[in-house]
Formats: structure tokens, C-alpha cells, sequence
């Protein structure tokens, strides 16, 4: 099964409009992370939650933040948000870091393969490789626990210009204020956004 029609309806119902490219490119990936999720654990999403959570969802955060210039994603994992982040904004650099050597992987796999330029992906712990991505202008994290080591080794990179996007459950503590904070429509996440 495509992931076209469905991806399709959600936009619809979050009233985004992307060109058929964007949509043939990330439909796309939606099929290929179902199929590298068949061999190893990428998420437990299927179906329309998948489409809504990990491509729609960060499309919503990319129209209200209208993001540029230089991403790092702590966590890639399974691409997201950087790779709808990417597609939409086209970033003049992305680097997706990741930890786990199966899912470095996969992220080096649909980079190749939905033909992303500009994204580099890190095996490495964001705290490892952070002073080499200078500058960064936004940093994304999803699905992760946002420690206070983390904030620290984010602090270290991080200009006046950094802006700091934490997808997370509406429930989630944030390590400190955030200067603001989106509900993202239909997901019932939280996104909290830090400055420095």
C-alpha cells in the first residue's frame, strides 16, 4: 500500500500545501520507513497515526516556524522531524544524529534514496560532535528525553540565533522556560521552544 492517499487526507485535515514533488518525496518515505520497520524497530506507528505523527505533525511545526539556514536533529532515529523539516524548508544543511548503527542506517538509506541534498548523518552522540556543526540556527529533538547534560552540550553550541524545537507529550517537563510553546493539532504534542 502507498502512504500517498493517506498522507493526502492528513494534509487536508491540517490544511497544509505542499507541491507534488514534496508530496511524492515524502509519501515516499512514509513507505520506506514502513518497510525498514519490518527489520528493525523504527516506531510503533502505522497507517494514518504514523503519516499524522511523524511527517504531518512536523510539517505543521515547519509552516508555523517557517525555519532556515543550518539544522542538527538530535536522535534522527527514524527521520523524524528532520526529513519533513528538510523537505519543506530545505535547509541549507541538516545533520541528523544518531547514535544506534542500524538506524544511522536507514537514515543514510532515505537520504540516498529521496535524493536529500544537504543532510549529513552523524553516528555519534549529539554531545560527541556538537562543536564540529557550528553554527547551528535550529536544533530538533522528538521522542527524546531533553536532560539537562543535553541542554548543557546544546548550550555549548548554541548562538543568539539558536532556536531549540522539543517535540514532546503535553505532559513532558521541560528542563527550563520555554519562550514559547505549540499544540500541535490532531497529536496531542506539545512543542516548546528555547532560545539562548
Amino acid at each position: 500500500m502507498s502512504y500517498i492517499e493517506v498522507f493526502e487526507s492528513e494534509l487536508r485535515s491540517f490544511q497544509i500545501e505542499l507541491t507534488s514533488e514534496q508530496k511524492r518525496v515524502l509519501a515516499r518515505y512514509c513507505d520506506e520507513l514502513v518497510h525498514w520497520n519490518k527489520q528493525i524497530n523504527l516506531t510503533g506507528l502505522g497507517g494514518s497515526d504514523l503519516v499524522r505523527r511523524l511527517v504531518v505533525g512536523p510539517l505543521w511545526v515547519g509552516c508555523q516556524l517557517k525555519p532556515q539556514g543550518v539544522l542538527a536533529d538530535i536522535g534522527s532515529g527514524n527521520g523524524s522531524p528532520a526529513i519533513p523539516l528538510h523537505v519543506l524548508c530545505k535547509f541549507s544543511k541538516a545533520h541528523l544524529i544518531e547514535t544506534r548503527a542500524r538506524r544511522a542506517a536507514f537514515l543514510r538509506h532515505i537520504t540516498t534514496t529521496l535524493e536529500l541534498t544537504g543532510v549529513i548523518v552523524h553516528r555519534s552522540r549529539f554531545e560527541e560532535i556538537a562543536s564540529e556543526l557550528r553554527p547551528v540556527d535550529w536544533i530538533t529533538l522528538q521522542g527524546l528525553a531533553f536532560t539537562e547534560e543535553l541542554l548543557n552540550s546544546i548550550r555549548r553550541v548554541a548562538t543568539t540565533t539558536t532556536t531549540v524545537v522539543w517535540i514532546s507529550s503535553p505532559d513532558a517537563t521541560p528542563p527550563e522556560q520555554p519562550f514559547r510553546t505549540l499544540q500541535v493539532p490532531f497529536t496531542g504534542n506539545s512543542v516548546f521552544l528555547f532560545g539562548f
